[in-house]
């Protein structure tokens, strides 16, 4: 045999030993950690479970949802929650290899939850689809979108993926003001307003007037814990607008902020009323009850008695 001849079978050789190599690479993870790295340079997080999906993206250091409208505030908590599950997720045993087996595991696109995680350019940094949890409940079904390789992966439970709804990963803290830090609060109802004003710890003005805090007290905490319960759905609701919500409006000083909450007509047939703290926020539910409570007429708020009245 010639030695050209040889030399040609070395190299073909070379050259399967070298695709072999390729093949069992691609046999095994990526990676033992594949989000771990991503956290970063992450800028947009797609959830997917069948036909439906939530988009999550970055804009500064705040994350927002993709709604019907624009992308809406996101719930910080469930946000970090997310972040460092995927942070801790570890890829260990492989369970099987078999892509018949994928449903039983449900690490399917119908039956999974898919997350992708893009960075800058839309540059995708790691997927996975992750199915239900395993029976000793400290881990759960994974696999890579592109394999049929099964495995099991700790560090996140399935719970702390969230849900496919894109209303429950929205913000619904309306006010992010501590009772401590309100300083004044102005309710312009119809007809009327009210101006209050905290002159110290525990004095309260309005109209210049020292009232009783039994009332004022009350609204403050009601305030600083403000939340809704539902959002507007705009394709149910299209007439409705932030610019309409002319009703009433309640208007929150603190010492670092100030929020305005506008209220808009009664839903007669859900007995709530629209509002809204900001046209890039949205607009949401108040039950009638809660707005009720909020808009309280100068006459609701008694003077602060006297030394001698209290005795």
């Amino acid at each position: 045999m010639s030695t050209s001849i040889l030399k040609k079978l070395s190299a073909a050789a070379g050259v399967l030993v070298l695709f072999f190599i390729v093949y069992l690479y691609r046999q095994v993870p990526r990676s033992q950690a594949p989000f771990a790295d991503a956290e970063a340079r992450m800028e947009r997080i797609i959830l997917a479970h069948g036909a439906k999906r939530v988009e999550l993206r970055k804009q500064g250091n705040a994350w927002k949802v993709a709604s019907d409208g624009g992308y809406f505030p996101a719930e910080d908590s469930q946000i970090s929650t997310l972040l460092s599950g995927l942070k801790a997720i570890k890829i260990e045993d492989e369970i099987s290899n078999r892509a018949d087996r994928a449903a039983e595991y449900e690490v399917t696109a119908e039956s999974g939850t898919q997350v992708q995680l893009f960075g800058a350019n839309e540059t995708k940094l790691a997927e996975g689809l992750f199915g239900k949890q395993a029976p000793d409940f400290a881990h759960i079904y994974f696999r890579y979108p592109d394999k049929p390789n099964v495995y099991l992966a700790s560090g996140m439970i399935r719970g702390e993926l969230g849900g496919i709804d894109v209303n429950a990963w929205r913000n619904h803290q309306l006010l992010d003001i501590p009772e401590t830090k309100i300083q004044a609060i102005t309710i312009e109802g119809e007809g009327f307003t009210t101006e209050l004003v905290r002159t110290s710890t525990n004095v309260w003005t309005m109209n210049g007037k020292v009232i009783d805090t039994g009332l004022l007290n009350a609204l403050v905490g009601t305030l600083a814990h403000l939340h809704v319960n539902a959002f507007v759905d705009p394709a149910a609701y299209p007439a409705l607008s932030y610019e309409g919500l002319a009703y009433a409006r309640v208007t929150v000083k603190g010492a670092d902020s100030s929020v305005e909450l506008r209220i808009g007509a009664l839903d007669v047939k859900s007995q709530q009323h629209p509002v809204s703290i900001g046209k890039d926020n949205g607009l949401a539910w108040l039950p009638k009850s809660i707005v009720n409570s909020l808009l309280q007429r100068p006459s609701a708020f008694p003077a602060a008695k006297t030394p001698r009245q209290q005795t």
